[in-house]
């Protein structure tokens, strides 16, 4: 009998990410058996987190993962995003890793990375309040609310709203098993 294969997570770090947004996450999903893969510009590289001393270090580049084997896709917020939309290679990943269905979750100021990766268009979303206007002028439509669900993507506002985005993007990766 074959072995079964991991599914593949991948949460997206760089310098200034949230510290919960991206920990709570990567831990939540390893929890649940998914294969967590920490991607960046560059490989095996430690990044300091928005709040605190807190190291995230990435596994791989945007090249070094396959958008096929992607299940999930988190993308934390502080600054860190506004590092990540500016790297091409980070918004076709993003972009390659929704065409081919894969739940995609965003929080806080998450959005701008898949803004960048044209991606938001049509869907009702949820940010952090301060990037409203970004999701707004990118053809999506945003709500206030701490949680929001369409179709693949979940999107949440504050590092408070976590679970409920965590039970989400769970629940719906598990409706596609």
């Amino acid at each position: 009998m074959a072995e079964k294969k991991q599914p593949v997570a991948v949460v997206l770090v760089e310098e200034n990410y949230e510290t919960l947004e991206f920990h709570y996450p990567r831990l939540r999903l390893e929890e649940e058996g998914y294969k967590v893969v920490s991607v960046s510009p560059k490989a095996k590289e430690q990044y300091k987190s928005h709040w605190g001393n807190y190291i995230g270090q990435s596994d791989a580049t945007f090249s070094e993962v396959n958008p096929q084997d992607v299940k999930i896709l988190i993308v934390p917020g502080g600054f860190c995003c506004d590092r990540l939309r500016r790297y091409k290679e980070c918004s076709q990943f993003v972009n390659s890793v929704y065409k081919n269905g894969a739940v995609i979750g965003y929080i806080c100021h998450g959005a701008w990375v898949p803004i960048s990766a044209k991606i938001v268009s049509g869907h009702k979303v949820t940010s952090h309040p301060a990037i409203q206007d970004d999701l707004t002028n990118a053809g999506a439509t945003w709500v206030d609310e701490p949680c929001v669900v369409d179709g693949k993507i979940v999107t949440a506002q504050l590092p408070k709203d976590l679970p409920a985005f965590m039970k989400n993007i769970l629940r719906i990766a598990g409706e596609q098993k």
